[in-house]
């Protein structure tokens, strides 16, 4: 069971952790034609995209939780970033 909850919406999913709204993830496809999400804050020409609505609802999630510790912790925005270089997905883990 997944604990993240999606409600359908007319261009994606709505994405909810513990009953607080995270944000919106929106379906497409890669060039392969295999089925993916980007972030729906994510409007760039090409967005990062997501295999699963799992793994792009944690991405919401890790960039919810960011912004919310800037906040209480009053960070500039060069140390959020330097936070969220630390916290990106890695394709491999290094050791």
């Amino acid at each position: 069971m997944s604990k993240y909850r999606f409600d359908v919406l007319e261009s994606g999913y709505e994405v909810y952790y513990r009953g607080e709204s995270l944000g919106v993830i929106k379906p497409m496809k890669e060039a392969t034609g295999r089925h993916c999400f980007y972030l729906g804050i994510d409007t760039r020409k090409s967005p990062r995209t997501y295999r699963g609505k799992s793994k792009a609802a944690e991405a919401l999630h890790t960039i919810h939780r960011l912004v919310a510790t800037a906040k209480i912790k009053k960070w500039p925005q060069e140390m959020l970033v330097v936070q969220a270089w630390d916290e990106r997905p890695r394709a491999s883990q290094q050791w």
